[in-house]
């Protein structure tokens, strides 16, 4: 993302605006709108979304576990190889923010 915002600022504003207007919309807390989407970063792959993601909910008050589960949950429907990858990745990060 900060190559799109230095090359083409206006689409990541435009991004962060419909993110913003998503977000808001939803009237979920802010916890489980994170745990939700780390639950959609894992069915793509997405190691830079799962690393955001998980320090934005275990700010808003998530546990290990909620994290994990959430992961877990996409096993059924993406697989073992795409949950892995999200699993590692997350125990990583929760391991940095309980080192702090």
């Amino acid at each position: 993302m900060k190559n799109i915002m230095a090359e083409a600022p206006e689409v990541s504003r435009s991004f962060f605006n419909l993110t913003n207007s998503v977000t808001e919309y939803s009237k979920m807390d802010l916890k489980t709108k994170e745990l939700i989407l780390i639950g959609i970063f894992t069915t793509n792959r997405g190691i830079r979304g799962i690393n955001t993601h998980v320090i934005r909910a275990l700010e808003a008050g998530a546990t290990k576990e909620e994290v994990l589960g959430a992961i877990l949950l996409a096993l059924p429907a993406v697989g073992i190889s795409n949950v892995t990858l999200a699993f590692e990745k997350a125990l990583e990060i929760i391991s940095q923010k309980e080192g702090e």
